[in-house]
């Protein structure tokens, strides 16, 4: 494990008094007031009451500067528009471009599934994955990976094995690839869950659409792939057009069968998925079922259909490189601070320019405004071209499910990271010293142990790049040799 000054720093992944405050609408049942208590009573925070809109959590985090926010409440709390605005609101609190506060959304079908989120405190290291993209089985002990990159293909890991590479039989599975994502759901009890493909806010598909899982009633429906066209006349297309009423009359009708209700603690990176990380307000959405039924702690997808993709596979691709250095929720915040710096660095005037629309082609066909500010953007000098509106795009449309604080990670001993690394504090501020196990090349980014109260002064050593805040340290890509060590200084601005 990675060595850190105790006296920086406590449990990992638990907030100090003072530093966590609980949002809960003020149009809210007596319940759901009571999940947000519980929650302030974990964390001994401060609970505010808001009216809903997340542009109005703006002036009570600057008046409060919490270094975790949780909003607590049911699903008609949270649509895209407000994942967004939430976005936006929490990078606002001082003058550097970067967020000021690592938040989550927690909710439930009801007030009871929500207090799940709240009172699981023990961290989860992760044994067992299903995906339905590849992710580096080695850092876990057994899993299965239903291929996005070959139709019908998947690689299975057993404890104590190595990985195996198979291929779906037509004739013997002709409902597809989701009779196995079901069984590996049911049996094997997977603690992550990554998935790609199509989706919407009410149904996943397998990769190749080899049958799908859509969400209704608190449950899982599982629908072979001759479902496929005639649950998407239901969809109405890509966005969801249609009736969620209606389609789960149509489910029901169906008689189908479910994925087994599980209270184990598990966690979901939707990296590739469109739309799969917005409630959409219902009840009826596959992140409230997942938060309900499926025993999902913390989730992370987009509100938006993905095309660039740099906020998803990014936060993936840093946690799952962090090999259990960081938690999920710090690869999620750390991996915005990461576009953010690419956005100021490549296109700085690219951060004036929000984007606030349900999809990105019929804001560039329809939003007046949206096109004006990249006309303005281009006037200034600036190409507009894919990374210049990807990374507009992806910086507010990435939705963080679950309690901030709660620590979800792989096990850091499995497949050790190359470099090990030790806070100490000091007069001034903070030490980062680095040791390399192995030789190491690439970027390198870490949540501080203890938030200072402004972003600090950087030192480091020759040869190095990087940028810091009052939360964050983000090393720009270096290398080092096997037994080198570094530190890199973080002083007080005076």
């Amino acid at each position: 494990m990675q060595r850190i000054a105790l006296m920086l720093i406590g449990a990992a992944g638990m907030a100090q008094a003072a530093e966590y405050l609980v949002a809960v609408p003020k149009e809210v049942s007596a319940e759901w007031l009571g999940v947000g208590k519980a929650l302030a009573e974990v964390h001994e925070a401060k609970l505010e009451r808001f009216d809903g809109k997340a542009e109005s959590l703006g002036d009570i985090l600057e008046a409060e500067r919490p270094r975790y926010l949780a909003v607590v409440g049911p699903a008609s709390t949270f649509d895209g528009k407000f994942v967004r605005a939430l976005n936006r609101v929490s990078r606002e609190v001082d003058d550097d471009p970067y967020a000021d506060v690592r938040w989550g959304l927690i909710t439930g079908a009801t007030p009871d599934d929500a207090l799940r989120v709240v009172k699981t405190r023990e961290p989860l290291v992760i044994d067992r994955a299903l995906t339905t993209t590849g992710i580096n089985l080695g850092l876990v002990e057994s899993g299965l990976t239903l291929s996005d990159g070959g139709k019908g293909g998947y690689t299975i890991k057993e404890a104590g094995a190595k990985p195996v590479k198979g291929q779906w039989d037509a004739e013997t599975e002709p409902d597809g690839t989701v009779g196995m994502f079901e069984k590996a759901w049911n049996e094997d009890r997977p603690q992550l869950l990554v998935t790609s493909s199509h989706a919407t806010q009410f149904n996943l598909e397998m990769p190749f659409g080899l049958g799908l899982i859509a969400s209704h009633g608190g449950k899982f429906h599982v629908l072979g792939k001759s479902l496929k066209n005639e649950f998407a006349r239901f969809l109405g297309g890509a966005m969801f057009t249609g009736d969620p009423a209606k389609l789960g009359e149509w489910l029901d009708s169906k008689k189908l069968p479910v994925l087994a209700d599980s209270d184990e603690p598990k966690v979901w990176v939707a990296a590739g998925n469109c739309l799969i990380g917005d409630a959409r307000g219902t009840d009826e959405s596959m992140v409230v079922s997942a938060m309900s039924s499926g025993g999902f702690r913390q989730f992370v997808g987009y509100v938006v259909p993905t095309w660039f993709g740099r906020a998803g596979w990014g936060t993936l691709r840093l946690w799952q490189d962090s090999r259990g250095s960081l938690s999920l929720n710090e690869a999620f915040f750390l991996n915005d601070a990461r576009v953010i710096e690419e956005t100021r660095t490549r296109f700085p005037a690219a951060l004036e320019v929000d984007f606030d629309a349900d999809d990105i082609e019929s804001c560039m066909r329809t939003d007046r405004a949206f096109n004006q500010a990249l006309g303005k953007l281009q006037a200034s000098g600036v190409k507009i071209e894919k990374d210049t509106v990807g990374l507009i795009h992806d910086r507010d449309v990435l939705a963080f499910w679950g309690d901030p604080a709660w620590d979800a990670r792989f096990d850091p001993d499995r497949l050790p990271h190359a470099l090990e690394h030790e806070w100490r504090k000091t007069e001034s501020g903070m030490e980062l010293h680095l040791t390399a196990r192995a030789d190491f090349e690439g970027q390198y980014l870490r949540c501080l142990p203890k938030r200072m109260q402004s972003a600090p002064s950087i030192e480091l050593p020759e040869g190095m790049e990087g940028v810091a805040a009052d939360d964050f340290v983000f090393l720009k890509k270096f290398s080092m040799k096997k037994g080198e060590e570094r530190v890199v200084k973080l002083s007080a601005k005076a």
